[in-house]
């Protein structure tokens, strides 16, 4: 009997092994005839297309180039794994690799040595193909050669058998070339292009590790498994219009989240999810429209969020001149009036809030009141004794001087509180994964710092970090800013992530 048990584990083992082997085997994938596009319009597109779907994963940490990264997002029982070196560098990265070896990395998942990729597979047309091809043969900075080769991914036992499995060591079924990019319009074939084939948003939104569940029933209703940065397990959207999912979204609030990171209660969008900064107006409206006409499928998705309703309250985003504005209960006020705002952010985004009201997450407004009689505010909310004519009570003759507008207070910001609310916290509070990027601000101006938490995508196209342009100006930003340079966020608690 003891002999019987043992043969049937034996046998059992090197079937196993057998799988295992078979998963690391090479796989027949056609190289497609596909050349790098480097026209700058091609450039430009291929750009957008590789910081929204590639960077995140083959950029890590404080890295300046594509250089690899550990894909943590993965659960650790199917193995270690690590994202590639796109680098020029002619060994460790992507110097000696033609093009069509790269283009069939990218629509097959296929590696140079003919083994399958945990990575997704893209169906983009032969054209965007090209363009992606030609950005990263572009001489970008990101491409910079690096000499350190990325460590090789490996599969556990279980997450081997179950890769081989579930894929049959075999690539997705596509045409080597002669895929065509829709028109570039505001129509649901359009957004299919992208949700499906350019950014990848059917694998992601559906539940499972086979290639073909994105023909299922189950396509964008959410739930598929991944880890973020924290090591806290989490589960994807569900993103069809049921009331589980996007069903009171707008298209501001959409867009806003896709592009910006930004959620309709104001909450940053949980991690893996990237950042799409190139979405513009027609991208934003026919995936919006596309993703109306799926089928709403009921999943409630836990920990998902936010979870709106018909009555839901959202933020008093900067809007319309003139109106009042609160983010998240704290009053924004405008710079004074001619000064500059972040590059393609107009003055109407710059509001003096002039009353008191309540905030939606409770908390109070106050209204923007003009300086103190015996102060002179600088605009920048630091205040300066007033002349010492004005202070004894002098006469002076201003009957020529020209009658002056009295410049708005600066903002009343709790920033320990707003740094909590936007989410900073939970990357850069204490204990959290970039703490210790905080400790190079010190040396860095105010007035950078300001865009940079504004509008971080013009420093860094590829950064995960969310845009809050549109959520709060310059003032309220530079409240914060110093209150960082102050060394605030070191006196939070690890609880306040």
């Amino acid at each position: 009997m003891r002999r019987d048990i043992g043969g049937v584990v034996r046998n059992s083992l090197l079937a196993g092994a057998a799988l295992l082997a078979g998963c690391a085997g090479t796989v027949n994938a056609p190289y497609p005839p596909i050349r790098a596009d480097l026209s700058p319009a091609a450039l430009a597109r291929g750009a957008t297309i590789f910081h929204a779907s590639c960077e995140a994963c083959h950029r890590g940490g404080d890295a300046e180039t594509v250089s690899g990264a550990p894909l943590r997002e993965l659960p650790s029982y199917m193995g270690r794994f690590h994202a590639s070196n796109l680098t020029s560098h002619p060994t460790a990265g992507i110097g000696s690799a033609t093009d069509a070896e790269l283009a069939r990395a990218i629509r097959y998942a296929v590696s140079r040595d003919g083994r399958l990729m945990v990575m997704p597979s893209y169906g983009m047309g032969d054209a965007d193909l090209a363009a992606v091809l030609g950005f990263m043969r572009s001489g970008h900075p990101l491409f910079a050669p690096d000499s350190r080769p990325a460590p090789r991914s490996e599969f556990s036992f279980i997450g081997g058998m179950g890769f081989r499995v579930i894929t049959g060591n075999e690539p997705v079924e596509r045409p080597a070339s002669g895929i065509p990019v829709p028109p570039k319009a505001a129509t649901r074939e359009y957004g299919r292009y992208m949700a499906h084939d350019v950014y990848d948003c059917a694998s992601c939104h559906t539940d499972g590790y086979s290639p073909r569940k994105t023909e299922g029933d189950d396509v964008f209703a959410g739930g598929m498994a991944f880890v973020d940065p924290e090591g806290r397990k989490v589960h994807s959207s569900n993103i069809t219009f049921h009331e589980t999912g996007l069903a009171h979204w707008t298209l501001e609030d959409f867009t806003r989240a896709v592009r910006d990171g930004i959620a309709p209660d104001g909450s940053v969008l949980r991690s893996p999810m990237p950042r799409f900064r190139g979405l513009d107006a027609v991208e934003a409206q026919a995936l919006y429209d596309y993703l109306r006409s799926v089928p709403a499928r009921d999943n409630e998705v836990k920990g998902a969020r936010p979870r709106l309703t018909a009555t839901s309250v959202r933020p008093a985003w900067v809007a319309a001149t003139g109106a009042e504005t609160t983010v998240q209960g704290t009053t924004v006020g405008a710079p004074p009036e001619g000064s500059a705002t972040a590059p393609g952010h107009g003055p109407q985004q710059n509001n003096v809030a002039s009353t008191t009201s309540q905030g939606p997450a409770g908390g109070t407004a106050t209204a923007a009141r003009p300086p103190s009689p015996g102060n002179a505010s600088d605009g920048d909310g630091v205040t300066a004794p007033a002349s010492p004519a004005a202070a004894q009570g002098s006469s002076v003759n201003t009957a020529a001087a020209p009658a002056r507008k009295p410049r708005p207070a600066a903002p009343k910001v709790d920033a320990p509180k707003l740094f909590v609310q936007l989410g900073c916290a939970s990357c850069h509070g204490p204990g959290a994964r970039y703490q210790d990027r905080l400790a190079g601000v010190a040396n860095r101006s105010e007035a950078e710092l300001v865009r940079w938490v504004r509008n971080p995508e013009q420093f860094l196209p590829g950064t995960p970090m969310p845009t809050y342009a549109e959520l709060i100006d310059e003032p309220t930003a530079r409240a914060l800013v110093r209150w960082v340079k102050a060394g605030g966020p070191a006196s939070l608690s690890s609880t306040s992530r």
